[in-house]
């Protein structure tokens, strides 16, 4: 735990490299000093279909699912901080997003 799930737009493989997102939001993750390197999961997922109402159509999403525990302060610094490794990245490639959800009691190992 915790788990961070990047969803993006497929098309956008031919313009930047996800396993180098994957790697850098995963050091962000680290250096957010909230986790154990060893319980950090990363993963992306790309998305074939999709439609949004916004003239950008492409979108990077990533979702941070965390067991309860952080403070909403903590949540928010490492939100804002994975958008901003995003941003660096990126630049206006995409519409980018970042979701910090707390996991309920229904999470099973």
């Amino acid at each position: 735990m915790p788990h961070c799930i990047i969803e993006y737009a497929k098309p956008l493989e031919n313009q930047i490299a996800v396993a180098d997102l994957v790697k850098e939001l995963f050091e962000g993750m680290v250096n957010s000093g909230l986790f154990n390197r060893s319980s950090i999961k990363v993963r992306a997922l790309p998305s074939d279909h999709f439609v949004n109402g916004s003239d950008k159509q492409l979108y990077i999403h990533t979702t941070i699912k965390l067991l309860p525990g952080r403070s909403p302060e903590q949540k928010e610094k490492l939100g804002k901080g994975l958008l901003d490794i995003k941003t660096q990245a990126l630049g206006d490639t995409a519409m980018l997003s970042v979701e910090v959800v707390d996991l309920k009691e229904a999470y099973f190992k």
